[in-house]
């Protein structure tokens, strides 16, 4: 097998400079450019058009004085994510649709609200009439939603979000078995919440003296609200947070209290997908099968995998530039599911943090190029790591971030298919700008 190096000289078509050398001497005062040769070659009939991609990703200044290489070897396939923290989450996707290339995905929450002060006391003999849930509403992804029928359960008393019980995107709560939903949902664009009924107030005259938010807190432990995943219709953005999402019950005709989400309260989000019959169950399955698309998806769906099997075979370059591209696939409906703003890489191995990621986001990237629809990384850094300094060559992982930058999005489901390894025109490229030792 030949090296890495070996394999990886400039093709024709990119038209190097391999005669022209600059020298250049620093003093104090200035800077003197003195040219020892020029030389030219110039070659290409039948280029190679991955080769121009390269050339035109990296502006001349890093190419001159360096050598040229878009031909290391990469790996590239999907996997499927790690259950994601998700309590306390910024926003709450709540839905149930299916997407033409993911597959069926299914958000929803679990909540509990509490009282804003204490000894509240209904008076005796209270009649509850009903109870009322509102909860802020963000918008939408993907198709517009049509009407769903939500669901909500009723908690057992006991969740907890203390700073020292963390809630997953697969955690799991014991529920009521009785749905206190059944309304149909289908907000507007206009529509900055929504507002439903419960078919149980919960309360009975009984219950008319709660002391202490503990008290109501064990009273109703909570809720776990979700729309009928049997009857998919679109995705919602829900704001648990938001002080327009509250419990109302109203009793004796006129009167009503309100219970709020504040630093009592909890919630997280929790997500289910189904792969069935779509191209990434069949790449889960056989991972070679991702040679000409790999998908990622937040909400802990899928993720992509990188390798670079024989990066350490360029044992005799310094790296003045490793440019990780990735260009997205565009079936038609980018418009209807918008791709992410941003995409992230972390380690594969036991250290997930990519050096480079140090130097900013501005330097590192992974912001969506809407213009040639790409997405590119600096990562010359991590790769010096690999070549020189003996970091495990785990691979890397390809995300839709958090807002920390430390996992995969809880918040979002805006998912992203790219060109694989072997994509005819859109084919993962790590571009090397390199100088030889």
């Amino acid at each position: 097998m030949l090296r890495e190096f070996e394999r990886a000289e400039p093709s024709l078509c990119s038209k190097p400079i391999r005669g022209l050398r600059f020298v250049i001497i620093n003093s104090l005062f200035r800077k003197i450019f003195t040219i020892f040769s020029l030389g030219l070659i110039i070659s290409g009939l039948g280029c190679n058009k991955s080769g121009e991609i390269g050339l035109s990703v990296l502006p001349d200044s890093d190419i001159i004085g360096g050598s040229y290489s878009d031909t290391t070897t990469l790996v590239a396939y999907t996997v499927l994510a790690d259950s994601l923290r998700t309590d306390w989450a910024i926003l709450n996707p709540l839905g149930s649709y299916i997407d033409p290339v993911f597959g069926q995905s299914t958000a929803s929450f679990y909540l509990k609200f509490s009282m804003t002060s204490n000894n509240i006391n209904f008076g005796n003999g209270f009649t509850p009439d009903s109870l009322v849930m509102t909860l802020a509403y963000n918008g939408y992804y993907g198709e517009a939603p049509v009407p769903q029928t939500i669901m909500v359960f009723q908690l057992s008393p006991g969740f907890v979000l203390d700073g020292g019980s963390p809630y997953y995107s697969t955690s799991n709560l014991t529920v009521d078995p009785v749905d206190l939903g059944g309304a149909i949902i289908n907000p507007s664009d206009d529509d900055i919440s929504i507002s439903f009924k419960l078919n149980d107030p919960i309360f009975t005259s009984a219950d008319s003296l709660f002391a202490t938010n503990d008290a109501f807190q064990s009273f109703i432990g909570g809720f776990y609200v979700l729309f009928n995943p049997m009857q998919p219709g679109g995705m919602l953005y829900m704001d648990v947070n938001s002080p327009t999402t509250k419990l109302t019950l109203y009793y004796d005709s006129t009167a009503s209290f309100v219970f709020e989400i504040d630093g009592e309260s909890g919630w997280f989000n929790r997500f289910q997908h189904t792969y069935a019959g779509t191209a990434i169950e069949a790449q889960l399955a056989d991972p070679s099968s991702g040679d000409s698309l790999v998908y990622v998806q937040p909400m802990g769906g899928t993720m992509v995998k990188i390798e670079m099997p024989y990066i350490t075979d360029w044992d005799s370059i310094v790296v003045n530039k490793a440019e990780l591209v990735l260009s997205v696939y565009d079936d038609g409906t980018l418009d209807t599911y918008e791709v992410p703003d941003n995409l992230f890489i972390l380690g594969a191995g036991d250290d997930p943090v990519i050096t480079d990621q140090n130097q900013g986001a501005t330097h590192f990237g992974g912001t969506y190029n809407a213009a040639d629809k790409t997405y590119s990384f600096d990562i010359a850094r991590y790769v010096h790591e690999l070549i020189h300094e003996g970091r495990s060559n785990d691979g890397i992982y390809l995300i839709v971030p958090n807002n920390l930058l430390t996992s995969g999005s809880v918040v979002s489901a805006n998912r992203v298919i790219l060109g694989g390894v072997g994509h005819s025109s859109l084919g993962m490229k790590l571009n090397l700008v390199y100088t030889e030792i």
